[in-house]
């Protein structure tokens, strides 16, 4: 598997120990060899450099004849044929093995965009394959429908597969779409699953009753350009609560806990004051003398919600209208509170931040987001197992941006800071279920 460590097995035969013979691992030339023990030690001056400081020989197994290589780290470039080589002054003896590489993707992400020709359109999208996987769509009611999809296929710089596929929901379309994304080699495969409320299924028919009609009349009645836009504001609106309810990782087996976030006032940085409730925190400007609890931020404006999660799909929303300084997101456990260390992924903090007009996510590099309108409250939303944090405008319902790949290996806690000085950041309670 990429990545993994992979063991490239060699045995001498009768078992003859190795301490006083050469060990020679090579691909092509023998010159330049993967992994070369000789003399009784290993020469990593004459290794080649793409494999230096990633090999080793098991040499507390020389006694018994084992001459396995272990290749640490593997990637695409270290597929193909070795030669393991195991010599005397007077004889020599080798053998040949095949090493295949696979990248096994990530999950896929399922969800709905508007289709040029149709309604809306359910799009899957994985990356980090390799070689190019099988792709296969179901609907609802357990048929194959993946020869009405249109599939794409992608390779990065470094060699792997993206697989970008869609399908088009029509009016007479069943509201169940499962889409999967199978390694042939490995027998493996990674699926995702999106789930249309039949409320919005009613909306795109609607729309497409319509439509025609329009057309026909458009020539007729002053008012069609009226109606047209109406139309298509009605479809948008419909295309932005899509995004926000099945993007969500597509409405799978797993359920979303709306969260009710109180905020932790041990951790607050002393320039920030926490509501009586603890739903709401503004930046008062002047850093107060507080105890230092062990948990508070002294850098950083921020602090963390009370309660941590180490599983689960999780979403809540702050409402930020008003503020022109403000980060939302999540946070490890272990992230450094005392010091000036740069809040990103690498350093436990995944995050969207507004400064003045402008949004940016805090990944390396950062990233500066095209958002508009300004959202006056936004929804976070931290899925565990599957590594993901997105973040949305809840007001518009529509999609901003997401973390995605991560492994979660700590407990995470939300996270908020505030640096528009008496602007305050409020929580908002109520379920997004409610707007269903």
């Amino acid at each position: 598997m990429l990545g993994e460590d992979a063991v490239l097995e060699c045995q001498k035969v009768p078992d003859t120990s190795l301490d006083a013979l050469e060990v020679r691992w090579f691909t092509t030339n023998p010159g330049s060899p993967v992994h070369l023990y000789t003399g009784g030690q290993d020469r990593a001056e004459v290794q080649d450099g793409a494999y230096r400081g990633r090999t080793e020989l098991f040499r507390e197994e020389f006694p018994r004849g084992n001459a396995s290589l272990k290749l640490k780290s593997v990637n695409l470039s270290d597929a193909g044929m070795y030669t393991c080589s195991i010599s005397t002054s007077t004889s020599r003896q080798q053998e040949e093995l095949r090493l295949q590489v696979e990248g096994f993707g990530l999950r896929p992400r399922i969800r709905l965009e508007e289709s040029t020709t149709q309604g809306v359109r359910v799009v899957c999208m994985s990356d980090g394959w390799f070689p190019k996987p099988e792709i296969r769509w179901l609907d609802g009611s357990g048929q194959d429908v993946t020869a009405r999809s249109d599939t794409l296929f992608t390779e990065d710089s470094s060699g792997l597969i993206t697989v970008h596929s869609h399908i088009d929901v029509t009016s007479d379309s069943v509201n169940r779409y499962s889409c999967y994304i199978r390694s042939k080699r490995l027998r493996k495969t990674q699926k995702a699953h999106l789930q249309i409320s039949d409320m919005f299924i009613n909306k795109v028919n609607e729309f497409n009753i319509w439509l025609p009609i329009f057309w026909v009349f458009a020539g007729l009645v002053v008012t069609a350009a009226a109606f047209n836009i109406m139309i298509h504001r009605y479809e948008d609106r419909s295309i932005q609560e899509l995004q926000l309810f099945c993007t969500l990782e597509g409405y799978d087996d797993m359920d979303i806990e709306y969260v009710s976030v109180t905020l932790d006032v041990e951790t607050a940085h002393p320039r920030l004051e926490v509501s009586e409730d603890r739903e709401g925190v503004r930046n008062i400007g002047i850093e107060r003398s507080l105890p230092d609890t062990g948990k508070r931020f002294t850098y950083w404006s921020s602090l963390l919600g009370s309660k941590g999660f180490t599983s689960g799909r999780h979403y809540w929303e702050v409402e930020v209208a008003g503020s022109r300084g403000w980060c939302l997101g999540v946070a490890a456990e272990s992230v450094d509170r005392k010091v000036t260390v740069k809040l990103t992924p690498e350093t436990g903090v995944w995050s969207l931040e507004r400064s003045g007009d402008r949004f940016y996510v805090n990944g390396l590099p950062e990233s500066n987001l095209p958002i508009r309108p300004i959202p006056g409250r936004v929804g976070v939303y931290l899925s565990y197992e599957s590594g993901r944090v997105s973040f949305y405008d809840a007001d518009t319902k529509s999609f901003l941006y997401s973390f995605i790949g991560n492994t979660f290996t700590e407990k995470l806690y939300p996270f908020f800071a505030t640096w528009d000085i008496n602007h305050l950041l409020r929580i908002c309670q109520v379920p997004l279920c409610a707007l269903k």
